[in-house]
């Protein structure tokens, strides 16, 4: 029986000749793999173009969804802002009759603070009659515009002073609304 070393250096021994290629042979490989490749390129290029159609037909619906998405939100937005301008302009035509009914009300009790006072606060009443009067009129000459405008910059120039201002009338209008609902039950 042979032995393993044998064995071993038998097979490694044994090498299978490799064939050289010809040049027809080389060529004529290269042919075959040069069509093999345009007619599996084909099929993969019309699936390319119709991938590429089909992209672009995306695209362009999305594009076309972002513009009218774009377009309904551009409406929304100019009846939010025709809504807030007729709000504000209709809540300072309000406040406008208020102060001038306020600064008449002012007016009309300084007389009587005259009498039971003394005549010197009813000069004070007097001079917040027409400092009521001034603001009311104030506020009519100018639109909502101007009256944002100067309400930003007072803002900016003392926003202590702003957000003060802002906790009273805060406070005002919260004990207006708790009394108007403990009235109504």
């Amino acid at each position: 029986m042979p032995e393993r070393n044998d064995l071993m250096s038998d097979s490694s021994s044994t090498t299978t000749p490799r064939r050289k290629r010809t040049p027809k042979a080389a060529g004529s490989a290269t042919a075959k793999v040069t069509k093999t490749a345009k007619a599996s390129a084909g099929p993969a290029t019309a699936k390319t173009a119709s991938a590429r159609s089909s992209a672009k037909k995306q695209a362009t619906t999305s594009q076309t969804a972002t513009g009218h998405w774009r377009e309904q939100a551009s409406d929304y937005a100019e009846q939010a802002k025709t809504t807030a301008r007729n709000a504000a302009t209709s809540a300072k035509n309000t406040t406008g009759e208020a102060l001038h009914g306020l600064s008449k009300l002012i007016a009309e009790t300084a007389e009587t603070v005259d009498s039971k006072l003394g005549p010197q606060y009813g000069d004070y009443a007097r001079k917040a009659a027409e400092t009521v009067a001034g603001a009311a009129k104030s506020l009519d000459e100018k639109d909502v515009d101007q009256l944002t405008s100067e309400a930003r910059d007072f803002v900016r120039k003392s926003p202590a002073v702003a957000i003060g201002a802002a906790a009273v009338v805060g406070f005002v209008l919260m004990r207006m609304m708790r009394g108007s609902s403990s009235d109504d039950a």
